[in-house]
């Protein structure tokens, strides 16, 4: 039973704080000892005691650097609102432009037809908005799609948004696996892996949620404030069950053990015998000449019964059946 990582921590630190040096020496071997009457320099700095949790002293500047992440970054991105909140506030950012921009929560939108194009009608204020002056926009119009507004705005924005949150866990996955002494390659591609996949699905309900929310309300700016919103919380629900349940670290350990075991399992998979090969092959070959036989036998048979008349069944020699005298103007009623 391995120990916990409640012991391993205290056992860090009864480490820490057992500052007594034991010198061992062989028993039959020479001591050498200091001669009397011997000065010894006395250093210029006082003595410094490096702890295990403080490699800083001993890396340089690699150490305090390492050191400085794990206190700072490491600890806000591990935690389950660390990243979602930073991306929530980068959203807020994003909706207090638009705000200003669309010109507050008066300004609504509503599809029209005309000669089979759709439209986007926007009504409210054109003076309060700093973009979009005109009051008939088509559906596919680069401003809408820029700005987010209607379905193809809807959906560009939640593909950047999704980028975004791709960029932001990549980056921060290589920044634990360069400052983590102890990961692996393997380590690096399973984190990667992980959180893009949270990405896709709280992008995913979000712009769902968006769509929904822009075909019931006519407002331009609540289906954009409902999906951020939403994607800010699914993307904290998911970092809490990935905690709880350990996801991360399963796909991690499952992935190390896969890459370490990849040579013995390859062999595993190789490795056949020269007398179970030779077996198999006559095994085999038997089968399909039996099987052929079989085939070759019952077709033979069909096609003599095929083949021979009936007339030659009876041997040469054979007497002929009798015939009836042939009477002139005698028939044989039909039955």
């Amino acid at each position: 039973m391995s120990p916990s990582n409640a012991q391993l921590e205290q056992l860090d630190r009864e480490l820490d704080e057992n500052q007594r040096e034991l010198i061992i020496l062989p028993m039959d071997g020479p001591v050498t000892r200091i001669p009397p009457f011997t000065t010894v320099p006395t250093p210029t700095q006082a003595p410094r005691i490096c702890t295990r949790t403080q490699p800083g002293l001993l890396d340089g500047a690699w150490g305090r650097t390492q050191a400085a992440y794990n206190g700072t970054v490491h600890e806000y991105v591990n935690t389950n609102a660390g990243v979602p909140s930073a991306l929530g506030v980068y959203d807020l950012y994003n909706f207090a432009k638009f705000y200003r921009d669309i010109g507050g929560f008066g300004t609504k939108v509503k599809i029209s037809t005309h000669n089979g194009r759709q439209y986007l009608v926007l009504t409210g204020h054109a003076g309060l908005r700093n973009k979009l002056k005109g009051t008939r926009y088509g559906i596919r119009n680069p401003q809408l799609v820029e700005m987010g507004i209607g379905k193809y705005g809807i959906r560009g924005t939640s593909i950047s948004g999704f980028k975004l949150s791709c960029y932001v866990a990549v980056g921060i996955e290589v920044l634990e696996w360069v400052f983590n002494d102890e990961a692996v390659m393997s380590d690096l591609f399973a984190g990667i892996g992980v959180e893009l996949v949270k990405a896709g699905i709280a992008s995913a309900v979000g712009y769902a949620v968006a769509v929904i929310v822009a075909a019931w309300v006519g407002t331009v700016l609540l289906p954009v404030a409902a999906g951020a919103f939403i994607v800010f919380a699914v993307g904290y629900s998911l970092n809490t069950l990935d905690t709880d349940y350990g996801v991360k670290k399963s796909v991690k350990a499952g992935l190390r053990y896969g890459v370490e075991n990849l040579h013995n399992l390859k062999l595993k998979f190789t490795e056949i015998r020269k007398v179970d090969l030779q077996k198999y092959t006559t095994k085999i070959g038997n089968g399909i000449a039996s099987s052929a036989t079989e085939h070759f036998l019952e077709e033979t048979k069909k096609w003599a019964l095929q083949k021979i008349q009936y007339e030659g069944i009876y041997p040469s020699g054979w007497p002929a059946p009798p015939r009836l005298p042939r009477l002139p103007g005698f028939n044989i009623p039909g039955l």
